[in-house]
């Protein structure tokens, strides 16, 4: 398993309490998964693939099941509203 830095922005940050993270998963939908197991618990909201911007090593990330390597950075920014 890679271990890989996760940064939260927006919403997610302000929901979860936390900014940034370790975590060890082989594809991004492993680390969504642990993500929210460890952040959200048992808020009835989580953090999907659909909602997020997903950003690893400042590139736009468009597939799930990415696969992750050693030293990757995520970012995971909430998705914008308000008026």
């Amino acid at each position: 398993m890679a271990a890989v830095k996760v940064k939260l922005f927006g919403v997610y940050r302000v929901d979860t309490h936390i900014s940034d993270l370790e975590i060890r998963a082989d594809k991004l939908s492993d680390l969504l998964g642990e993500l929210n197991r460890i952040a959200v618990g048992e808020q009835k909201s989580s953090i999907s693939f659909t909602d997020a911007s997903v950003f690893i090593n400042g590139t736009h990330c468009t597939k799930k099941r990415q696969k992750l390597s050693d030293g990757d950075e995520v970012w995971l920014l909430s998705p914008a509203s308000g008026g």
